[in-house]
């Protein structure tokens, strides 16, 4: 008899340790896979140049728009979030904005992260890969011949914080515009697993341990607001939403603290909001920032924005 329970708790102890990694699993796959989104169909008529490039780690093939303005003096990334693709990272068409650049002086480069629209399939990483794909396009633009330190980058949410990483390691990098990025991907798991999971905490452990398994990333140890301190002094403007429903405004506060970074934050209640909620005053400002921060080197003018929009900065 006692053998035969014995063997009933050890099938029951195996049933449930089966039955939990089955749902870290669930668990796993929806947060390491991104929902497919393709780029609105290249028409030509725009200017749009359809290329392709390698991540810097050599693992993905990254598509991309590249809007090349003329003379050449200096460019912009464009790198949208998860489940997004390129023209739509600021969660609402971002085509005029990147002619409105290029018609300024800077060209633009916007791309597909690993994973999503049409470039090579990966993982979620929430930036510790992406941002490789990032320095995968300084690499494509210096080899066409724009100088290190005339290379700005425009993140959006996840692309926020590869922006933030890619910018760490990578000193061509000139100038940051991260608009609602996290800080800490352990606060943000904290403050929105339940929300997007519907399940007990005990649970999430076993999902991050199968993640690290498939991504070799610990997600949990993410930190963006630690490359955020090493920039140097690096021209940064961080962008937020005052009521931000997924990621607080307190990460946008945090990381313009860490980079010593100018903050604007907006009236926006939605995730990544603020263009869709004045895309004229928010173009605005991106305009001044990019050609400030990149034309105004060595003794080239920037370019004027063609109407003057004061920027609120946070207290």
């Amino acid at each position: 008899m006692t053998s035969i329970l014995l063997l009933c708790t050890a099938a029951l102890a195996l049933l449930t340790g089966i039955a939990y990694l089955a749902v870290c699993a669930r668990i796993m796959q929806r947060f390491t896979r991104a929902r497919r989104r393709q780029p609105e169909p290249h028409s030509g008529v725009d200017g749009r140049d359809r290329v392709q490039f390698a991540s810097a780690d050599g693992r993905v093939l990254i598509r991309a728009w590249y809007l090349p303005a003329r003379p050449q003096r200096a460019a912009v990334v464009f790198v949208h979030g998860k489940d997004a693709c390129r023209g739509d990272e600021l969660k609402s068409p971002t085509l005029e904005l990147a002619l409105r650049l290029r018609a300024a002086g800077a060209s633009v480069l916007m791309l597909d992260l690993r994973g999503h629209g049409e470039s090579g399939a990966a993982r979620l990483t929430y930036g510790a890969h992406e941002q490789f794909d990032v320095r995968g396009a300084i690499d494509y633009l210096v080899a066409r011949g724009y100088e290190p330190g005339r290379i700005g980058v425009l993140g959006a949410s996840m692309g926020g914080s590869a922006a933030l990483m890619a910018a760490a390691a990578d000193a061509r990098i000139g100038a940051l515009m991260i608009d609602s990025a996290f800080a800490d991907f352990a606060t943000m798991l904290e403050q929105q697993y339940h929300k997007l999971s519907g399940l007990p905490w005990h649970f999430l452990p076993g999902a991050l341990m199968l993640a690290r398994c498939v991504t070799g990333v610990a997600l949990q140890r993410l930190r963006p607001i630690d490359a955020a301190a090493s920039l140097c002094g690096r021209p940064t403007l961080v962008v937020h939403g005052s009521d931000d429903p997924f990621v607080p405004c307190s990460h946008a506060r945090a990381i313009a603290a860490a980079a010593r970074a100018r903050l604007w934050v907006t009236p926006s209640n939605r995730h990544l909001g603020s263009y869709a909620l004045d895309p004229a005053a928010y173009s605005r400002i991106v305009l001044r920032f990019f050609t400030s921060a990149l034309f105004d080197r060595r003794g080239v003018r920037p370019v004027t924005a063609p109407e003057s929009e004061p920027l609120r900065l946070a207290a």
